[in-house]
């Protein structure tokens, strides 16, 4: 399973690099500033729905944070929404993603907390899988500098699901013992709680 989950991964980075090179309107030169690229699921189904396209560059409105993404996230629930195995499948096309990592360049009206060139990850409704991603700044976190981007990244859906099984369905309280029989997934991100958890703001 863990197989077959890593080749799909693969699978998905290979049809995104091929699709994108397959159209040279897709380069972006610095000038070019209003847009960007974005992954587009073009329709529900396979890998082939997925295109790599240019977006209009999106800005921060109020309360928001616009972060230059450096890495995002590829989860079970953005393959469910890939083939629209999901309650209420959202409208294509549309750009996929969750959750992202990477650094603040701008920020909407009252939006504090945050300067320009911090390091961040962030929670997405959806658009996570573009090179620019604007979201409010409630779901923004400043990540330790050990921490990659790729790591950060990968670290919030995970990070929060882990922990919503353990303190909210298994209601884990203080001095409970837990029994892991098998780690994986978002349990491992939990756990990296120790080393990483304490530091985020």
């Amino acid at each position: 399973m863990e197989k077959e989950g890593t080749e799909m991964v693969e699978e998905t980075e290979h049809m995104i690099v091929k699709n994108g090179a397959k159209d040279p309107q897709n380069a972006i030169s610095a000038s070019d500033s209003k847009e960007m690229r974005a992954v587009v699921l073009t329709g529900f189904g396979g890998l082939n729905k997925l295109k790599v396209t240019k977006k209009p560059m999106p800005e921060p409105q109020e309360g928001e944070v616009k972060i230059r993404v450096k890495a995002c996230g590829l989860n079970f629930l953005d393959l469910m929404v890939r083939q629209g195995n999901i309650d209420n499948p959202p409208k294509t096309p549309l750009v996929p993603g969750f959750e992202c990592s990477g650094i603040v360049e701008s920020m909407g009206e009252n939006a504090s907390g945050f300067e320009i060139g911090d390091r961040v990850m962030a929670f997405v409704n959806y658009s996570a899988w573009a090179e620019v991603v604007c979201t409010p700044v409630d779901w923004v976190y400043k990540i330790p500098d050990e921490m990659t981007f790729p790591e950060a990244a990968a670290f919030c859906v995970n990070f929060v699901a882990a922990y919503m099984m353990l303190f909210e369905v298994a209601n884990l309280r203080e001095g409970m013992s837990v029994l892991v029989h098998s780690a994986g997934g978002g349990v491992v991100s939990f756990w990296a709680r120790g080393s990483y958890g304490d530091k985020l703001k």
